[in-house]
């Protein structure tokens, strides 16, 4: 046996890492989903010849990694947690060792076929901890391409890898909907409690959604209740007074878009994008100011940068969606001391939610 790197700190990201043979291996690019497309295992992608992908316990740190070359199979070392075995080809001699985003480890490995075993012990344990409980190891030998394997599988980690990089049968899958409807039956209960959405709110998706149903479930099924016109009638409304309780309405930078709230429009582009409207509160000569969240005042948040947010999400394709988003932007807007107040402007703005 020959021991080709015994690295201490590897450094991972994403929970991945990957060996590359080539004449550069550090060029060398790959599809995920190629990497793993023969489905033998989750832990070790050998679908695209000469690389190999890695997943690991730990998202992001220093990993220990060891590799090995033998002239025939090693024998099986039952100290390690999770095993599996794949077929690879180097393609040339230089061989690299990398964590995504890491630092390159290169070592020497004479071109030919391999079989190869991916060894790992601690994988539940990674990220519970400062320390990486984790280890790694790949045990290289010569050998014909064959099927790979899973040889020893004892986390639920690695189970969770192993089942989610697989094709699953029509009994799984209906297991898995028949689970997620349950999940999502029991959340709508902790959100809704008896009272039934209906099925634009119940489907609905946002950041902030949920917050609505604790601030005001009332509010929130009237909105839900209302026509599309509507519910973007109450987005734009919700966005201007946002900013004008915020004092940022007649910030110059976002002239264009309350120009067009104000004439009842969608915000124009930049302005429904997150990535681009946040950076102009940061370049703005404007003092942030701090008022108790909505409903307890737990702690306190910038209403500044809620108006801000309310700008983009009332750009939102889905205008329930929209609405619900801004009125929470509102609500913590004017902090646990005024939200009510506003909510009652929004009953007196829109006399069809009155019922709410």
């Amino acid at each position: 046996m020959k021991v080709l790197l015994d690295e201490p700190r590897v450094f991972v990201t994403y929970g991945s890492a990957s060996v590359a043979s080539g004449e550069d291996p550090y060029e060398i690019a790959y599809d995920l989903e190629e990497a793993f497309s023969d489905e033998s295992n989750g832990l070790c992608g050998a679908g695209v010849e000469g690389v190999l992908v890695l997943t690991t316990g730990t998202h992001t740190g220093w990993l220990p990694f060891r590799v090995e070359l033998h002239p025939s199979a090693p024998a099986l070392d039952d100290s390690w947690d999770e095993i599996v075995e794949v077929s690879f080809t180097a393609l040339s001699d230089r061989v690299v060792l990398a964590g995504l985003d890491g630092d390159p480890f290169e070592f020497d490995l004479p071109r030919n076929d391999y079989r190869v075993r991916y060894s790992i012990r601690g994988m539940d344990e990674a990220d519970t901890t400062d320390e990486t409980p984790d280890a790694y190891l790949l045990q290289f030998w010569p050998a014909p391409p064959a099927s790979g394997k899973i040889v020893k599988q004892s986390s639920k980690r690695a189970a969770y890898w192993h089942r989610a990089r697989r094709t699953l049968t029509p009994q799984e899958q209906q297991e898995d909907e028949q689970r997620e409807a349950a999940e999502q039956e029991q959340q709508a209960r902790e959100r809704w409690g008896d009272r039934i959405p209906n099925d634009r709110l119940r489907h609905a998706e946002g950041l902030y959604l949920s917050a609505i149903s604790e601030l005001d479930i009332d509010l929130e099924f009237a909105v839900a209740d209302a026509d599309d016109a509507t519910q973007r009638q109450i987005a734009t409304w919700a966005t201007l007074r946002s900013l004008e309780q915020a004092g940022l309405v007649d910030l110059p930078q976002i002239a264009p878009a309350v120009a067009a709230l104000r004439k009842g429009r969608k915000v124009p582009k930049p302005f429904d994008d997150s990535a681009m409207v946040w950076p102009i509160l940061g370049a703005a000569d404007i003092a942030r100011t701090s008022v108790p969240v909505p409903p307890n005042g737990e702690y306190e948040q910038s209403p500044q940068d809620w108006a801000i947010s309310a700008l983009f999400h009332s750009a939102m394709e889905d205008s329930l969606a929209a609405a619900l988003e801004t009125l929470v932007c509102l609500a913590y807007v004017h902090g646990r001391h005024g939200y009510r107040q506003a909510f009652t402007a929004v009953r007196e703005a829109f006399p069809q939610l009155a019922g709410g």
